[in-house]
């Protein structure tokens, strides 16, 4: 029971990560080659982290095909002690109190999509 944990967790958090990666190439791409200025993006990181936490949470979810909040809920943990330490470690820099408001709402997206996907793909009808 434990590896479906581990396995759901851990196509949740890939899924998560491999989405926030791409954006991120994107943005990077569109901040060199056109006139999109980074002060007016300031809350599109801030979406898809979302979104790919929600996206992640379906996937967990759909390859847990029970206990989807739960699962979730443990996938965005992951992600957000994942970026947490690379925030810290990388980084060298402390996490202040908004960026924990920003983790609440990545475990909460992260768990609501994690929710879904046991619905969506549980296969009971």
């Amino acid at each position: 029971m434990a590896r479906h944990w581990v396995t759901a967790v851990s196509y949740g958090m890939i899924a998560s990560i491999l989405i926030v990666l791409a954006s991120a190439f994107l943005l990077a791409s569109l901040l060199r080659f056109t006139s999109f200025a980074e002060s007016s993006g300031t809350v599109l990181p801030i979406v898809i982290s979302l979104v790919s936490l929600f996206i992640g949470g379906v996937i967990a979810g759909s390859k847990m095909k029970e206990k989807g909040l739960a699962v979730g809920t443990v996938t965005g943990l992951m992600y957000c002690l994942f970026s947490l330490f690379f925030q810290f470690l990388g980084l060298d820099r402390a996490p202040g109190s908004i960026q924990y408001i920003f983790f609440a709402g990545n475990i909460v997206s992260c768990a609501l999509g994690g929710a879904l996907g046991v619905n969506l793909f549980s296969g009971r009808r």
